[in-house]
C-alpha cells in the first residue's frame, strides 16, 4: 500500500509574505493552496491508497471560514478519488477549554466527505486496498493534561506507555506505522521549554516507521529500527525557511520503501545590499548593481541595505521595489534601510594626565583646529577652571 504524508499546512499563516486580493484571500493562503493541491495532484496521479496530514492543518485556532472552504476543497479532491484521507489534530487545532478541549477542524465540510476522517484522539486504523492491507497509529497532539498533569518527564512517560498499549492490541500482521504530532525525546525532558510531551522512539519499536508534524525543519532523527521522521511544514512559513526544501513522504507497505518528496512551492529570498563607504551619487547605481545579481522571478523577497548614516535619505525603498517587481518579483514583502554610523575611535591617553586642565589641554591639542583658536580656548578654559 501507498502512503502519503504531508507535514503541518498552517493555512492563514501570512507573515507579510502576501497581499490581500479583491476576492479577500491573501496570496500567500493562495501558495498554501496551490502547495497543497500539487501534493494531492500527486496521490491521484501516483493512485496512493492513504493521505495523512500531520495536523496544524489552520494556523490559527479560529480559522477564517474562507480558509475552511479552501481547505475542504482540496480534501474533496482526494475524497473524490477514492483516497483515504487522514487529517490529526495539532496544536494549532487545539483549543483548549479547563479539562477538555474542541477544535476548529471538527467544523469542516471535510467530515461529511466519503473517505474522510478527522482524528482528535489516537487511534489505530487498518486500511486495505483489496489486495494488500496495513495499520496506521495515528496520534492527534497530547498535552500534559490528558495525562493527569505533572512534569514534562512524568506525562511522556504516561503518553509513551498508551501508544505501547495501542500497538500491543494490534492482532493482526500487517505493516504498520505511527503519524502524530508531538516532538521527540532526544536525551532531555528540558527540550522546547520543558512544558511538551516528548514521543520516545523506544515506544515505536514494532512500527517499520514514524513521522511526526510539529517540528517545522524536515529531519531524518533515525535511520531505522524503527526509521523516525519530522515531517516539517508542508511550505516555507517565513524568510528563516528561505533556504530550507520542504518535503512530503511517500511510503509503499509493500516493499517498506520511503521516498521523500520535494514539494514544488513559491521561493522566499532574503538578501542584504551593504552600501556602507559608497557616495551618495553613486547610491542608485550601486543598489541596481547588486540587485541584478539576485533571481527574483515568481518569489516574495526582502531586501536590507545598509548605508552610512549621511546616506540614509539617498536610498528609495519605492524605488528598490519597483526595481525587483521589474525583475519578476511576485511580492516585495519589505524593503529595510539601515543606517551606519561611524564608529569614533576615542583617544583615552589624555585621562593619564595628573589634574582636570593638563586633562583639558592634552585633549585640546589633539583636535584638528587652529593654533590660535587653541590658545584661546585654553586661555579661557583655564580662566574657567580656576
Amino acid at each position: 500500500m501507498r502512503v502519503v504524508i504531508c507535514g503541518d499546512t498552517h493555512f492563514g499563516a501570512v507573515f507579510g509574505l502576501g497581499k490581500t486580493m479583491p476576492d479577500g484571500i491573501n496570496t500567500r493562503v493562495r501558495d498554501y493552496e496551490n502547495s497543497f493541491n500539487k501534493i494531492v495532484d500527486y496521490c491521484i496521479d501516483e493512485a496512493v491508497d492513504v493521505f495523512v496530514q500531520t495536523g496544524d492543518l489552520f494556523d490559527s485556532r479560529s480559522p477564517l471560514p474562507e480558509h475552511m472552504s479552501i481547505v475542504d476543497s482540496c480534501i474533496k479532491r482526494l475524497s473524490n478519488a477514492g483516497i483515504s484521507t487522514m487529517i490529526i489534530m495539532g496544536n494549532h487545532d487545539y483549543r483548549k477549554s479547563g479539562t477538555n478541549f474542541s477544535s476548529s477542524i471538527t467544523s469542516l465540510a471535510s467530515n461529511d466527505y466519503l473517505n474522510v476522517r478527522v482524528l482528535l484522539e489516537p487511534e489505530v486504523i487498518e486500511v486495505d486496498n483489496g489486495s494488500d492491507s496495513m495499520n496506521i497509529l495515528l496520534i492527534p497532539y497530547r498535552d500534559k493534561r490528558m495525562y493527569d498533569g505533572g512534569g514534562a518527564e512524568a506525562s511522556s512517560s504516561k503518553y509513551n506507555e498508551h501508544i505501547r498499549g495501542m500497538l500491543d492490541g494490534i492482532s493482526n500482521s500487517n505493516p504498520t506505522i505511527a503519524i502524530g504530532h508531538n516532538f521527540y525525546y532526544e536525551g532531555s525532558y528540558n527540550d522546547y521549554g520543558g512544558a511538551e510531551i516528548l514521543a520516545d522512539t523506544k515506544a515505536f519499536s514494532d512500527c517499520d516507521m514514524v513521522a511526526m508534524g510539529h517540528q517545522h525543519n524536515f529531519r531524518i532523527v533515525r535511520k531505522k529500527n524503527p526509521m523516525t521522521i519530522y515531517t516539517g511544514s508542508m511550505d516555507k512559513l517565513n524568510f528563516g525557511d528561505s533556504n530550507i526544501d520542504k518535503y512530503f513522504i511517500d511510503y509503499d507497505s509493500l516493499n517498506k520503501k520511503v521516498l521523500f518528496k520535494k514539494v514544488a512551492s513559491r521561493g522566499l529570498i532574503d538578501f542584504s545590499i551593504n552600501l556602507v563607504g559608497t557616495p551618495i551619487s553613486d547610491i542608485d547605481k550601486s543598489i541596481v548593481d547588486k540587485i541584478s545579481n539576485i533571481d527574483a522571478e515568481d518569489s516574495i523577497v526582502r531586501v536590507k541595505v545598509s548605508v552610512d548614516e549621511s546616506s540614509f535619505s539617498a536610498v528609495n525603498k519605492e524605488y528598490i521595489e519597483n526595481k525587483l517587481y521589474s525583475m519578476g518579483a511576485f511580492f516585495v514583502s519589505r524593503v529595510i534601510v539601515e543606517s551606519v554610523s561611524e564608529r569614533i575611535v576615542r583617544d583615552l591617553s589624555v585621562l593619564d594626565h595628573n589634574n582636570d586642565y593638563d586633562i583639558f589641554k592634552a585633549f585640546v591639542e589633539s583636535q584638528d583646529i587652529k593654533d590660535d583658536i587653541k590658545k584661546s580656548i585654553l586661555k579661557y578654559g583655564k580662566e574657567v577652571m580656576e
